[in-house]
């Protein structure tokens, strides 16, 4: 199974997708800004980010940035899980070169499907 990192400033979130993600198979890491995120990618070396938007220190639009600009971790797929559902801001993900836009609340099951869908189509699971 794939290794996740959940970069989430809300603790709720967090222990969902620790906890559901976890039960289907997947290692789960979490950070709850964007410069821990930042700080885990290279130790943990995900397979996917689940970045949301609004967090302290850095916003997941500057993450996935840096992330992309990094020749070390631009290929890392990135799925975007935020409460923003403004046109701007999904085309701003995308133009990230986000894999997916996921509005919150998201239903967990919802959330799996795709993210089992996406790593099997990338032979990651």
């Amino acid at each position: 199974m794939a290794k996740i990192l959940v970069v989430d400033d809300d603790e709720s979130i967090t222990l969902i997708c620790r906890v559901y993600l976890t039960k289907a198979g997947h290692t789960i890491e979490t950070a709850s800004d964007g410069t821990a995120g930042l700080e885990k990618v290279p130790v943990f070396k995900p397979d996917l980010i689940l970045l949301d938007i609004n967090m302290p220190k850095l916003s997941g639009f500057e993450v996935a940035k840096r992330l992309r600009e990094d020749p070390e971790t631009k290929g890392i797929p990135i799925f975007m899980m935020t409460s923003l559902k403004q046109e701007i801001n999904i085309k701003k993900g995308y133009d990230l070169g986000i894999e997916d836009y996921i509005t919150k609340p998201a239903n967990i099951e919802h959330l799996k499907l795709k993210i089992d869908r996406f790593l099997n189509k990338r032979g990651s699971c």
